[in-house]
């Protein structure tokens, strides 16, 4: 009995060790948490199995036949979102939604072109049809300050801190059959606004402020504001959005049917490198030097769904090329930000192959270095079938007749709006 009781003890701290091997113990301390790894941006998922269930009945006798869709929103990756979640895929003439009323849509939309992005100043343009304008009079101009950001999401402003936005607009020529009322353009001056730079802007921030004119709730989304998880918000947010919805209208003669619930989830976000690479100002000379160009090739992500994969140097005398290769990796679509509003399943316009697979270069420097590099042929990448691209940019040495190589980080910010879904299916019964 005794030896029996030796040995399953001996199982017993077996099994411990071998838990704590395979991940089963407490999470790792804050100093050994790992930060900007993976390609997570904003998870979803049906929060628990009981809303919905699995099988609901109906009740003939009363018209309160009310259940619930709950849904788990949870940014893991390494960027501020902002988004929106939207429920579809049963059948409106049965199942009511509270807030979801697709014969209420406006057939208008609102849409945001950028021109062009440049370090000193941002370019853009907001396009509207059917007389439908976004934040302000077409006319007038739109001051934004970014602490105010989050009145609208009852949240502490604590994620942005100071800073101001200014959007004026500007005068210019019709285009695209839109006349120039209708074009608000944007004038950012980053050079000359001290409390608000790059630097502060990253991971998401200047993304959100610039494109706050974007509505989630336009087409019957629920919105989102989270945190990543980084250093100041280890973890990232969480939120919990939850659907009302009701059995309306039962058909005469149906005994049971199915209804699928699709999720879907639309927000911006951002991808953030920063890879040490070595310049060159004499590539030719044979004098000993501390570092050679040579490729960087990102294995393990940067906490996003759209991953710079590799940088490809070469170096002239004067100039260091750098050939920025990305790639989607999250399972999820690539929208252009300013379509991201057509990501909503009610959304009346119809998609077109110019609205997804579009990231934009939000900001790539020599880190140190304020001027934004050049980059052709645009300040965008246009991802192919495989959700892969490519850009070239262009850093200026500008440290004259040197011949000494140094090492220094380069940093790549991408922009973008994504989408992913979840759904499940349901059994109805009728009951009585």
């Amino acid at each position: 009995m005794k030896k029996r009781t030796i040995a399953l003890l001996l199982l017993a701290l077996v099994l411990v060790a071998t838990s704590c091997t395979l991940g089963g113990g407490p999470p790792p301390p804050p100093e050994e948490r790992k930060y900007f790894e993976g390609i997570r941006g904003v998870s979803i998922g049906f929060a628990d199995k009981g809303n919905p269930p699995a099988k609901l009945y109906y009740y003939s006798d009363t018209p309160d036949n009310r259940f619930h869709v709950n849904v788990k929103v949870a940014n893991t990756g390494s960027s501020f979102a902002r988004g929106g979640i939207y429920l579809s895929g049963y059948d409106p003439l049965m199942i009511q939604v509270f807030g979801i009323n697709p014969n209420t849509l406006a057939r208008g939309t609102c849409g945001i072109s950028i021109g062009n992005i440049g370090f000193g100043t941002f370019g853009g343009l907001f396009q509207c049809d059917n007389d439908v304008t976004i934040g302000a009079d077409r006319r007038g101009d739109i001051d934004v300050n970014i602490k105010k950001i989050f009145e609208k999401f009852g949240l502490n402003n604590a994620l942005f801190g100071g800073g101001d936005l200014t959007f004026s607009r500007q005068p210019g020529d019709s285009a695209a059959g839109i006349p120039s009322d209708y074009r608000l353009g944007f004038g950012f001056d980053v050079a000359n606004k001290l409390a608000f730079n790059m630097d502060y802007g990253s991971r998401g921030r200047l993304l959100i402020g610039l494109f706050s004119g974007i509505s989630f709730q336009r087409n019957f989304g629920t919105e989102y504001l989270l945190a990543g998880n980084i250093p100041e918000f280890p973890g990232g947010d969480t939120a919990f959005i939850d659907f009302d919805a009701n059995i309306a209208n039962w058909p005469q003669g149906l005994d049971q049917t199915t209804q699928n619930f699709l999720i879907t989830n639309c927000y911006l976000y951002t991808t953030h490198a920063a890879p040490v690479v070595c310049i060159d100002p004499a590539p030719f000379s044979e004098a000993t030097k501390v570092c050679v160009p040579k490729p960087f090739v990102g294995t393990k992500g940067q906490g996003a769904p759209v991953v710079v994969t590799g940088i490809d140097q070469e170096n002239t005398p004067r100039q260091a090329r750098f050939t920025i290769h990305v790639k989607n990796q999250g399972g999820g679509e690539v929208w252009d930000i300013g379509r991201i509003e057509k990501c909503s399943p009610y959304a009346p316009q119809r998609t077109t192959e110019s609205d997804k697979n579009i990231v934009w270069i939000g900001d790539v420097r020599v880190s140190g270095d304020p001027r934004r590099l050049k980059c052709s042929p645009n300040d965008f990448i246009r991802l192919d079938a495989k959700g892969q691209g490519e850009v070239t940019c262009v850093y200026d040495i500008p440290f004259g007749p040197i011949k000494s190589a140094y090492q220094t980080p380069v940093v790549v910010e991408l922009w973008y709006g994504y989408s992913t879904t979840a759904q499940t299916q349901v059994l109805i019964k009728r009951a009585i």
